[in-house]
This record gives structure tokens, sequence and C-alpha cells, in this order.
């Protein structure tokens, strides 16, 4: 008998017309706001709006044709339909689901390549379009299509094992993941889901009685017998099994599910249900404690990441972080359309799609879409439990269990309850192939609604409809579950979400803690805090959030660094030291530890609650925090002038050598005023940074080399053999020791010069050839003239033990680790008194050592970061400080008759210096700069030194407002020659800066 227009297909129609015409005005909503979000970026190539717009008409046009053959399909049917099953809202609710993608797709920004790619809707309609053709197809074609399934069983199965087949012999999937689901631009695997539906329902279908029938009951369960339970667990397993035939979880999960519940459908055995799930359960227990079961690639990730999806420190480890991180920024009512953070989440529009929609429709818009999918799921119940065969309530509650169980496994896994695994999203992601199975299973129950009413109860169907009833409950308890999850993560504890790091590895190696890119675009647009100089001048600003500049160049880049950086910065560097203050906020008290030490955790969780506000509220407060500049900013000890000075003199004094470096301390506080360097690179102009990543070889050997212009030479990698400056650290220790006003005698000598030794020695210690010997001579004469001889028995009459303890008191000398001098009567130990062996140091190390001189014998060491109010330690290192007087003598003379004595002071200035020439052969450090390994060298040229306005009392004891300069310049000759003339310049530049004018 054929129907007319009834109510119930009239709510159908109009509900498939509303649902057109709502993607027309939804669609072109959300390509507005895709183009006014393109708009915004800067930098980027994207395509024109007439092209996007015209892409967007397309989609629409597709995807309306789709609803329209559909349409005529169902209404075709129905006129041939006898006693149907009201289920009206069965097509509504699944075409509502693709509008819901529809409009994402859309919305979605997609950027590659420094271009913006044009929205995946038209991809996405002509998706929905073939389903919707085929979904037609099924709807009108004038077979039963039970019936026929039951005829066509055995090519059902045969084409299920034909497609695993073809998939292990030649099936490939993404690069690197290890996955066989694709053949060619098809994913077949999409075809087996409603092929398995046909076949199972025929077989199982055709032994329902015997199954329902042949039960036992065993702790208050339905069984199986044996001979069919244990069948039935061995079928389960094999499809388990299929993970490593297609490496891939996720259609593994589905087909074992779906097996299950339709299992249970037809036997009502409750025990095969609980005995199944405990299967399923167990083998994701033993795959998560050991993943590598599953074999590599993709699998193995995903289910690290379940364990961990914050720390699992994995190369593609973050995935199901970022879903988190999505979907928490979506929060009751999202971001907005084409609000979502850019770049795109991974599998952004596949496997994470529903974290995508997430963000920009929120909680409410999830909640839309899984009410639609549960719409769609029960009615596919409601046609079971009524359907007149045992075949169409199987292939009506296989639908109801596959949409089920697909939703279920990919928000759980996106949620992190279950591993992540690479089935699509019901209705919303990308891909023809599974859109139009989706498309086809429901037109299926649609089909079997039609003409599906028994013509007379039966016990057998009254038995299979119970199983539908019970599956209907637990279907209730799976959906209420699903939309608490779902909703919560979205709105519940999403700050918290939102403020987590990803701990991820580099390509490198080395591990990092990845931010969320939403906060960071919030943090980004608040300029850096100012690192300015003891004046207030600025020696790093921003003068927009992306735009930051170094007045000073190249004469203080490796110790300030440069931000935004694409390298990691050394420890050395005031940008990364005052990472934390500069940008606002703090790091976190629990960040991750990796091998090398705690992990950068900045502390976002102030921010996490700017994503609740809309866009303009939320540029409001960014604004505020923003105009605070000052709050961030940090002060440091640094003369910006006085700096500028040192490091053109010292690019200037350096002439051909290979590198110098220089420091300038106030001794009254030990604060440091100039610390410079060359080479060392311009922040302003950090191509360096292109190179550094491209792994240059040659490059990197001079960049990072020992006298590159990466390496602090002021500091710790700026340690070189002391030489003749070194006798200071001597001569504190012969004071500390009450042995400072020894003499000993210089009297022997060779063809090398002046020498001593002691019986046993390998060879003697000897001065300059050149020099005289120097008789008799007590300490502050061997300081102006620098005698090897006197220090080298200095050294002897101490011991080893007072240098160790000068070092123990607190003077910074040599690297960390433990210091030798030698042993008593030892050479080395004599070597180590005049600057030789063991006595390295940087000219930090060499300035403090001079201030405490200057200052009486108080050592005063200052943090390494600058800071102009960080308290500096102050040491006694002498119990009286007139006890210092014959060093400093000493080095008074040194500028007056000694090895300085042919340097010119500056006017109005007395100098207090000491000579270095630090005699050390080639090392490896210096092969990128063509002296090898044990080569004979030009010795280092060193510079100690302190000055006094002139007006001062001559050699006192600690006379105010001091001023310690020390230079090295590797390589480059004696004390005197190359470092000791670049010293006096600093000290002149430093008096015309407005210091050493006058005694306090």
């Amino acid at each position: 008998m054929k129907r007319g227009f009834e109510p119930r297909l009239l709510f159908e129609l109009g509900a498939l017309i509303v649902i057109a015409l709502l993607a027309w005005i939804l669609g072109g909503a959300a390509t507005t706001a895709w183009l006014a979000r393109v708009a915004r970026l800067e930098g980027l190539q994207a395509p024109s709006p007439a092209a996007v717009r015209d892409l967007a008409r397309s989609a629409e046009l597709q995807f309306t044709i789709g609803i329209g053959v559909l349409a005529i399909a169902r209404f075709i049917g129905h006129r041939r339909a006898r006693d149907p099953i009201d289920v009206p809202w069965l097509l509504p609710c699944a075409l509502g689901a693709c509008l819901l993608g529809l409009v994402i797709h859309h919305a979605t920004v997609e950027v590659s390549g420094g271009a913006v790619l044009v929205p995946s809707a038209a991809s996405f309609a002509q998706g929905v379009l073939i389903g919707c053709v085929l979904a037609a197809v099924v709807l009108v074609v004038p077979v039963d299509l039970a019936e026929l399934a039951a005829r066509a069983r055995v090519p059902i199965a045969l084409s299920i094992g034909a497609i695993f087949a073809a998939l292990a012999v030649v099936g490939s999937g993404p690069a690197g993941s290890g996955t066989r689901i694709n053949l060619g631009p098809i994913q077949p695997i999409e075809l087996v889901k409603p092929l398995a539906i046909l076949f199972l329902a025929a077989f199982l279908g055709a032994r329902a009685a015997k199954l329902r029938w042949q039960r036992q009951k065993f702790l208050g369960l339905r069984w199986p017998r044996l001979d069919l339970l244990v069948p039935a667990v061995l079928v389960l397993v094999l499809i388990i099994a299929g993970l490593y035939v297609i490496g891939d979880l996720g259609p593994v999960l589905l087909l074992a599910f779906l097996f299950l519940g339709m299992f249970y459908l037809v036997s009502r055995a409750t025990g095969w249900a609980v005995l199944a799930l405990v299967i399923v359960g167990v083998l994701l227990a033993i795959l998560g404690r050991w993943p590598e079961l599953a074999g590599g690639g993709t699998v193995r990730t995903r289910l690290v990441m379940w364990q961990d999806p914050w720390s699992n420190g994995l190369t593609f480890g973050s995935q199901l972080g970022e879903g988190l991180w999505a979907i928490a920024a979506g929060g009751w009512t999202g971001q907005g359309l084409a609000d979502a953070a850019i770049p795109i989440l991974p599998a952004g529009k596949t496997d994470l799609m529903l974290a995508t929609m997430t963000e920009q429709i929120g909680a409410l818009g999830l909640l839309a879409y899984q009410l639609l999918l549960a719409a769609v799921v029960f009615a596919s119940l409601r046609v079971a439990a009524q359907a007149r065969t045992t075949e169409r309530s199987l292939i009506a509650g296989g639908v109801a269990i596959l949409v089920l169980v697909q939703w279920i496994v990919i928000q759980a896994g996106t949620l992190g309850q279950l591993p992540l695994t690479g089935i699509v999203v019901p209705f919303l992601s990308a891909g023809r192939s599974s859109m139009a199975m989706f498309l086809v299973v429901v037109a299926l129950v649609a089909r079997m609604a039609a003409d599906g009413r028994p013509r007379e109860p039966s016990v057998e169907l009254a038995e299979l409809h119970a199983g539908v009833r019970g599956m209907a409950v637990f279907a209730a308890v799976a959906v209420a579950l699903a939309i608490l999850a779902g909703v919560s993560a979205a709105a519940w504890n999403r700050h918290d979400t939102s403020a987590r790091g990803i701990v991820t590895r580099l390509g490198d190696g080395r591990l990092v803690q990845r931010q969320n890119p939403r906060l960071l675009a919030l943090t980004s647009k608040i300029r850096r805090g100012t690192i300015a100089d003891r004046t207030g001048a600025p020696l790093a600003s921003s003068a927009s959030a992306t735009r930051r500049t170094y007045p000073l160049g190249a004469g203080l880049g490796t110790l300030l660094g440069v931000h935004p950086t694409r390298v990691l910065l050394p420890p050395w560097s005031l940008e990364r030291l005052f990472d934390h203050r500069l940008r606002g906020f703090a790091e976190r008290d629990d960040a991750p530890r990796s091998p090398d030490g705690l992990l950068a955790s900045p502390d976002l969780r102030p921010f996490a609650a700017l994503l609740d506000l809309d866009r303009g509220a939320r540029d409001r407060a960014i604004a505020a925090i923003d105009a605070d500049v000052g709050a961030r900013s940090v002060r440091m000890t640094i003369d910006a002038a006085l700096q500028a000075k040192v490091a053109k003199l010292l690019a200037d004094g350096r002439g051909k050598h290979l590198a110098a470096a220089a420091v300038v301390l106030d001794v009254d506080t030990g604060q440091v005023l100039a610390r410079a360097q060359v080479p060392d690179y311009d922040p302003n102009a950090p191509a360096w940074q292109s190179r550094v990543l491209a792994n240059d070889t040659a490059y990197l050997a001079r960049f990072r080399g020992t006298y590159g212009e990466w390496p602090d030479k002021t500091g710790v990698h700026g340690m070189f053999q002391a030489g003749s400056v070194a006798k200071l650290f001597t001569a504190l220790t012969a004071v500390r020791t009450g042995t400072a006003n020894a003499s000993f005698a210089c009297t022997e000598r060779d063809e090398q010069g002046p020498y001593f030794t002691r019986r046993g020695w390998p060879k003697p210690i000897h001065d300059h050839s050149g020099d005289r010997n120097h008789g008799s001579i007590g300490v502050i004469d061997a300081i102006a003239v620098s005698c090897n001889v006197y220090f080298g028995q200095l050294g002897l009459a101490l011991g080893p033990d007072p240098f160790l303890a000068l070092r123990a008191a607190g003077v910074d000398i040599g690297y960390s680790g433990a210091l030798d001098p030698g042993g008593v009567e030892s050479r080395q130990l004599a070597s180590t008194a005049f600057g030789q062996g063991v006595m390295v140091m940087s000219p930090m190390q060499a300035a403090r050592m001079v201030v405490a001189i200057a200052s009486g014998g108080r050592y005063r060491r200052c943090p390494p970061t600058m800071e102009l109010d960080a308290p500096c330690t102050e040491t006694a290192i002498v119990d009286d400080p007139r006890s210092v007087g014959p060093i400093i003598a000493g080095m008074r003379q040194v500028m007056t008759a000694g090895t300085g004595a042919r340097l010119r002071e500056p006017a109005g200035l007395r100098v207090y210096g000491k000579t270095g020439t630090a005699d050390v052969r080639g090392f490896r450090g210096e092969e990128p700069f063509g002296i090898r390994p044990k080569q004979v060298a030009s010795p280092h040229s060193w510079f100690v030194a302190f000055a006094e306005p002139a007006s001062a009392i001559e050699n006192a004891v600690d006379t105010p407002g001091r001023l310690a300069v020390v230079v090295v310049v590797p390589r480059g000759g004696t004390g005197a020659s190359a470092a000791g003339p670049i010293v006096m310049q600093i000290f002149a530049a430093a008096r015309e800066a407005g210091y050493l004018t006058s005694t306090p």
C-alpha cells in the first residue's frame, strides 16, 4: 500500500530542509569568521576572500544536493513501506551531526609552509554528498537487504578476509606510523564495518535459536554452553590479533566490541558480555603496561601517551595533551568559530576533530553533538527492538553498537581515558570513506525501519527484543557517562589543564616542555621588561611585544643573549637568567626534571582564566598587564656608556689577535661596571641562529669555539693560564701565613736566564731569558720584576696547604673541581706559585682577586646576574688589612720601575698593576683558529690593575673610589705589550665617564 505525506514524514522532511537552510546560514557565518581570523594573521600568504567564498558556496551546494537526494529517496521509500517503525529523527540527527562538521570545517584555520590553506569544507561536503547518494540507494533499492545479506554471507566473509589480506600485504599508512590502513587513496577498513554488521547479522541470526536456548547459569549470569563459548572467545581473540595485521588499535577495538555486542544481542548471555569485556580490558592493561608488545610506530606512541599524556618525553608524544588543551580552552561556549589555536592540532580534522570542535563551540556545542549521536543510537535500538526478523534486528542493533562504540572509543581516546586510536569522529572528521560509511549504515537502519514491524508476535523475536532492551540500558549508562566526561573536560578544572606543559623530545634528543600555544599567544602580546644599566639606560628594551632592541649591539652580546630565540641560550645569558622576571610570570615549583636538570616551566596559570573572556575583554586585560612594563624590568650594575667604550677599546686594541676580554669592577662594592669581549655577536642581527640550527659544522666550530662569539670569555669559558698574575694569589697566601716579608736569592743563571732548582727535579724554573739576576729580593721587588725564581721558592716555603686554605676561604680560582698545587718540595708546587700548572683563571676571577688586594683583604663577590640590588658577599681573607700593604706597594712598583713601567698612566690617575705572560702550548679548543694541540704558540697576555685618583695617598691600604680592571688577550704576547695598553685606555675612559675623579 502506497503512503502519502504523514505527519511523521513531514517532520522528517521538514527537519532535513531546515538543516539544508542552516548549512547556508551557518556556513556563511563560519566563512566570515574564517576570513576575519585570517585577516588578523600577519606574514602569511592567504587565499583571496572571493576564492574562499566560492569554495564555501560549492560546499553548501554539495551539502544541499546530498540532503535533497536523501529526502527524495526517503519519500520514495516511505511510500512503499508497510507498517514502519517510527524513528523520524534518525536521518535528521545524522545530518545534523554532519552540519556541525561542515561548520567546523568551514571555520578551522589551517596553516602550512607559511601559507593559510583553504578551508576543507568543500571536501567534507563532497563526502556528505557521496554518502547521501549511497544512502539513497540503500533506501530505494527494491530488494530485502536483510535477506540478501543472509544469502550472501559467504561472499561477505570472503570480502572481509580479502580486505585484511590486502592491507597486510600492500597496506600503507602515514610515514613512520607503522599502520596499514590505506589501499591507495581509500581506507577499505571503513567498508569492513558495514560488511561486518551484515555478516554477523546473517551468521548469528541463522543460529539465534541455538545460541539463545543452549545457555546455563553460573555465578548468577547466563552463559553459552562451553562448546559455544570457546569458539566465541577464539573469534574475539582473532579479531584482537588483527592489531598485528593492520598495525592500528582503533579498528580492532571497534570490531571486537561489535562482535561482543551482537553476540550478546542474539544470546542474551550476560556471562559472555562480562568475560569479553574482561578480555578486552586485560588486553588494554597489558598493552598499557608493556606498550612495546604492540610493536613500534604510532600504536606504541599512543599507548605511552595514554599512560602519561604530559611527561612521556616522546618525540611525537604531545598529541593527547594538545587535544586536552583544546577541549579545556572551549569552556561552556567555546572560543568562537575560527578562533581555535594556530597551528591546528595534530590530526585536528581527523582523530582529534572532537577537540577542534569543542575549542570553537564549547561544552554546549559538544553536548549538542553528543545528543545527536545518542538520538541516532537510540533510534537504531528502537528499530532493533521492534524489527520483524532476527537479521533485521541484528543489523539495526549492530549499527547502534558501531556508532556508540566509535563515539565512546574516540571520545575516551581524546580525553585520555582510553588509548588514542586512528578511528574518525562519526559525522565530523575529514575523510570521504568514513562519511559515506556512516551515512550508509544509518540509511540501513532507516531501511530496516520501513516495513519493519513483525506480522505476528513470536517467542524467538521476544527474546531477541529483550536482548536489545538490555543493550539499551547499557547504552543509556554509556551515553550518560560519555556526556558527563566530555562536558566536565570542557567546563570543569579546565584552567589547570590549560596551564600544564607537555614534556616532549626534540629531533636532537633534548627534552623540552611545550606550553599551551593559546596561553603563549596571550603572553606574546605583553612587552618584555627592560634590562637597564645602573643609571636606567636600556641595555635591552621592547618598544612593542614583537620588537626588542639592544642599543650596545655587539658591545654586549653573549652576556645579554637575544629574545625571542630559536636556540637555547647559554646559562650566563641575562635574557635567560631573568626570563621569568622580564616576561612577568615565574617558573612553576613542580617543573619536570630531565637528565640535565629542571626543564623550563613557566607558570601560565594566571593567564588560563583569560581564555574565558571574549576577545575584547581579553585584549583589555592583556593591555593592562602590558602597560606595567616597569614591574617586569631589571637594573644591572653595568654602566652602559662605560661598557660601550670598553668594548670598542677591546675591538681596537686586540689588533690581529684572536680575541680579548675585559672586566671592570667597583672596588668598594665588587659590582661589575663593564664586562666585554671580542669577538661578540650583535643581538640585533641574530642571523647566526639560522646557521646554528642548520648545523653548519665549520661555522659552529669557530662560533662556539674557545675564541668564538658564543662563549663568555670573561667567565667560566674564559679560563686561561694565569701566568704571572697568579703571583698575586701566592702573595696573598704568604700574607695570610705571615711569610710575606721573606727574602729569597735570585743569583743562579744559565743560558736560559736566572733559574732555581732542587735535587730530583727534571728541570729548573727560569725567569725570562732577558732578565738579570735579581739578587736577594723580597715580595715587593719580586712582584715588580715578576721574578719566577722568588715565587717558586716562596711556594716551596709555604707548602701546598696554604694555597688550598685561601681557596677554601672563598677566593675563586680555576675550575670548580679540586685544586692540586703539588706536593711538598715538588717542582709542580713551585710552578703553581709563579702561575703555571694548575693556575688558570678567568678575567672575572682575576678581577675579584685584585679587588681583594685593593680593599685591604676584603674579598667581594656579587651574583653572576649582576643585578644592581642583589646583595654581594664580603669575606675578610686577612686578619689585618695593613698586611696587604707589601702587595699594593709591589703593584705600584710594577708601574714605576717594573714590568709595566713603559705603560703610560692616564692623566690624573695612579695605577697599581701586574703583568702576566702565560706560556702554554696549543690545546684542542684552539684548533678551529689555526693552533694545533701541543703546538708552541705565543703566550697569553694579561694585565690586572686597580687605579685611584692621583690626589689619593700613594700605597694606602684601603682608598675608597678605586676601580679594578683586568684584560686578557689570548696569544697576545707579553702582558705589557697587548693587554697593558688596553687597561690604561679603559682607566682613562672610566675617568671620562665620571669615575676616579676624586677621592671620596
